[in-house]
């Protein structure tokens, strides 16, 4: 899924199809275990209006959480990563200056960018700054100049951004791995 001029882009987006899907197999389980509570307080199983407007609360919510994050969209190119702030000015930085990059996590997967020298991105994000990228109210314990990225609901999907950035970090240390794309 090449986009753009460059062959080597890579441009990752949150799906809301993905996330609607996400929202529905949660439902799925949320629901019997609510019917189930329901029954143990002598309710009829069917009885989910007490726990309808939760359950849609928790739906919005989570779709507003997401949006108000940044990071996404996500863009790789053959010389930098470039992320999104929340108000949607892009931030790059060069695959040379990027310390660690990883994906996290399998039911709720994060991104991981570690920046090894942060007065080389464009912009040059203020130290105040680096608490507008990504999510950081979700975090115990990080580096000065970590950046934690959602990826839920991204397409196209996390395998293949993990794959995308072992052959470019692969590539910027000096080593062998065979191109993702084939």
């Amino acid at each position: 899924m090449a986009t753009g001029v460059d062959a080597g882009e890579i441009c990752f987006r949150r799906s809301r199809r993905r996330f609607l899907t996400r929202v529905a197999y949660a439902g799925l389980v949320i629901l019997p275990a609510f019917a189930l509570v329901g029954v143990a307080f002598g309710e009829p199983w069917y009885d989910l209006f007490p726990h309808g407007p939760i359950l849609l609360l928790g739906a919005v919510g989570s779709a507003a959480q997401l949006r108000r994050q940044g990071g996404l969209p996500l863009r790789l190119t053959r010389d930098f990563v470039e992320l999104t702030l929340p108000g949607g000015a892009p931030v790059q930085i060069d695959w040379p200056d990027v310390a660690r990059a990883e994906i996290q996590g399998r039911i709720s997967p994060i991104l991981v960018v570690d920046i090894a020298d942060p007065g080389r991105t464009r912009p040059v994000l203020d130290r105040w700054e680096w608490g507008r990228l990504g999510m950081w109210d979700k975090v115990r314990a990080r580096r000065p100049h970590e950046i934690h990225v959602s990826l839920v609901a991204a397409t196209p999907d996390v395998h293949r951004l993990r794959a995308e950035l072992a052959y470019r970090m692969a590539r910027v240390s000096g080593g062998s791995t065979p191109d993702p794309t084939g």
